[in-house]
Protein backbone atom coordinates (compact mmCIF):
# COMPACT_ATOMS: atom_id res chain seq x y z
CA UNK A 1 0.00 0.00 0.00
CA UNK A 2 1.50 3.39 -0.94
CA UNK A 3 1.71 6.01 1.65
CA UNK A 4 -0.27 8.90 1.59
CA UNK A 5 2.02 12.15 1.41
CA UNK A 6 0.83 15.57 1.76
CA UNK A 7 1.11 17.61 -1.60
CA UNK A 8 4.33 20.13 -1.49
CA UNK A 9 3.93 23.65 -1.75
CA UNK A 10 5.46 23.85 -5.21
CA UNK A 11 2.82 21.37 -6.10
CA UNK A 12 -0.23 24.10 -4.99
CA UNK A 13 1.40 26.99 -6.51
CA UNK A 14 1.58 25.25 -9.78
CA UNK A 15 -1.86 24.17 -9.14
CA UNK A 16 -3.25 27.55 -8.12
CA UNK A 17 -1.15 29.11 -10.96
CA UNK A 18 -2.96 27.60 -13.35
CA UNK A 19 -6.47 27.71 -11.71
CA UNK A 20 -5.71 31.84 -11.72
CA UNK A 21 -5.29 31.82 -15.09
CA UNK A 22 -8.55 29.40 -15.90
CA UNK A 23 -10.36 32.52 -14.13
CA UNK A 24 -8.34 35.22 -15.62
CA UNK A 25 -8.93 34.08 -19.23
CA UNK A 26 -12.95 33.72 -18.13
CA UNK A 27 -12.92 36.94 -16.62
CA UNK A 28 -10.97 39.08 -19.42
CA UNK A 29 -13.57 37.47 -22.02
CA UNK A 30 -16.99 38.47 -19.89
CA UNK A 31 -15.30 41.59 -20.05
CA UNK A 32 -16.01 42.49 -23.10
CA UNK A 33 -19.21 43.88 -24.52
CA UNK A 34 -21.29 42.12 -27.34
CA UNK A 35 -19.48 43.37 -29.81
CA UNK A 36 -16.73 41.24 -28.58
CA UNK A 37 -14.42 44.65 -30.01
CA UNK A 38 -14.30 46.61 -26.53
CA UNK A 39 -14.07 46.06 -22.65
CA UNK A 40 -15.89 48.43 -20.75
CA UNK A 41 -17.15 48.65 -17.13
CA UNK A 42 -20.27 46.86 -16.07
CA UNK A 43 -22.75 49.10 -14.53
CA UNK A 44 -26.54 48.90 -13.54
CA UNK A 45 -28.94 50.01 -16.30
CA UNK A 46 -30.48 53.93 -15.68
CA UNK A 47 -33.23 54.10 -13.31
CA UNK A 48 -36.67 53.83 -15.21
CA UNK A 49 -35.12 51.25 -18.09
CA UNK A 50 -37.06 48.91 -19.03
CA UNK A 51 -35.06 46.19 -17.78
CA UNK A 52 -32.92 46.45 -14.87
CA UNK A 53 -30.23 44.51 -15.37
CA UNK A 54 -26.07 44.90 -15.84
CA UNK A 55 -24.71 47.12 -18.82
CA UNK A 56 -21.31 47.01 -20.52
CA UNK A 57 -21.06 50.48 -21.89
CA UNK A 58 -24.43 50.47 -23.67
CA UNK A 59 -24.86 47.60 -24.42
CA UNK A 60 -27.30 45.13 -21.81
CA UNK A 61 -25.92 42.52 -20.50
CA UNK A 62 -27.82 41.14 -18.13
CA UNK A 63 -31.42 41.71 -16.93
CA UNK A 64 -31.97 40.80 -13.12
CA UNK A 65 -35.06 39.34 -12.04
CA UNK A 66 -36.02 38.32 -8.69
CA UNK A 67 -37.45 34.80 -10.09
CA UNK A 68 -40.61 35.41 -7.99
CA UNK A 69 -42.29 37.41 -11.09
CA UNK A 70 -41.54 40.13 -13.31
CA UNK A 71 -39.83 42.39 -10.66
CA UNK A 72 -36.54 43.42 -10.78
CA UNK A 73 -33.70 42.40 -8.47
CA UNK A 74 -31.78 45.56 -7.16
CA UNK A 75 -29.35 43.36 -4.91
CA UNK A 76 -28.49 41.00 -7.67
CA UNK A 77 -27.69 43.30 -9.76
CA UNK A 78 -25.30 44.97 -7.88
CA UNK A 79 -23.45 41.97 -6.61
CA UNK A 80 -22.59 41.31 -10.31
CA UNK A 81 -21.53 44.99 -10.61
CA UNK A 82 -19.08 44.85 -7.52
CA UNK A 83 -17.60 41.67 -9.10
CA UNK A 84 -17.50 42.54 -12.60
CA UNK A 85 -14.78 41.68 -15.07
CA UNK A 86 -11.85 43.98 -13.46
CA UNK A 87 -12.46 43.42 -10.03
CA UNK A 88 -12.23 39.80 -10.47
CA UNK A 89 -8.93 40.24 -12.80
CA UNK A 90 -7.40 42.36 -9.76
CA UNK A 91 -8.35 39.88 -6.67
CA UNK A 92 -6.46 37.62 -9.27
CA UNK A 93 -3.50 39.66 -9.71
CA UNK A 94 -3.61 40.00 -6.06
CA UNK A 95 -3.69 35.67 -5.03
CA UNK A 96 -0.83 35.31 -7.97
CA UNK A 97 1.62 38.05 -6.77
CA UNK A 98 0.84 35.68 -3.12
CA UNK A 99 1.30 32.58 -4.90
CA UNK A 100 4.48 33.99 -6.37
CA UNK A 101 5.66 35.25 -2.50
CA UNK A 102 4.65 31.59 -1.30
CA UNK A 103 7.02 30.10 -4.10
CA UNK A 104 9.82 32.48 -3.21
CA UNK A 105 9.86 32.08 0.21
CA UNK A 106 9.40 28.31 -0.21
CA UNK A 107 12.58 28.51 -2.52
CA UNK A 108 14.85 29.95 -0.29
CA UNK A 109 12.96 27.38 2.77
CA UNK A 110 12.16 30.28 4.95
CA UNK A 111 9.48 29.18 7.92
CA UNK A 112 7.53 31.76 7.35
CA UNK A 113 6.17 29.91 3.77
CA UNK A 114 4.24 27.28 5.53
CA UNK A 115 2.58 30.19 7.34
CA UNK A 116 1.44 32.00 4.04
CA UNK A 117 0.32 28.29 2.69
CA UNK A 118 -2.42 28.14 5.42
CA UNK A 119 -3.68 31.73 4.09
CA UNK A 120 -2.93 30.90 0.17
CA UNK A 121 -4.85 27.18 0.97
CA UNK A 122 -7.88 28.96 1.48
CA UNK A 123 -7.71 29.97 -2.21
CA UNK A 124 -7.73 26.25 -3.29
CA UNK A 125 -10.41 25.64 -1.67
CA UNK A 126 -13.07 26.99 -3.96
CA UNK A 127 -11.18 24.88 -6.46
CA UNK A 128 -12.06 21.42 -4.28
CA UNK A 129 -13.66 19.51 -7.06
CA UNK A 130 -11.51 20.00 -9.66
CA UNK A 131 -9.48 16.99 -11.13
CA UNK A 132 -6.06 18.21 -10.69
CA UNK A 133 -6.42 19.62 -6.94
CA UNK A 134 -2.99 18.38 -5.26
CA UNK A 135 -5.36 17.19 -2.32
CA UNK A 136 -7.14 14.52 -4.49
CA UNK A 137 -3.95 13.27 -6.61
CA UNK A 138 -2.09 12.21 -3.15
CA UNK A 139 -0.29 9.04 -2.67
Amino acid sequence: MAEEREPTILEWCDFLRDRIAEDRRAAEGAAFAPDGLHAHPWELTEAGADDLGVQAGSQSIATIRTGHGPWADHIVAQHLVRTQPRHTVADLDAQADLVDLLDHWDNFELPVARELLAVVLKFAGRYRDHPDHPERRRT
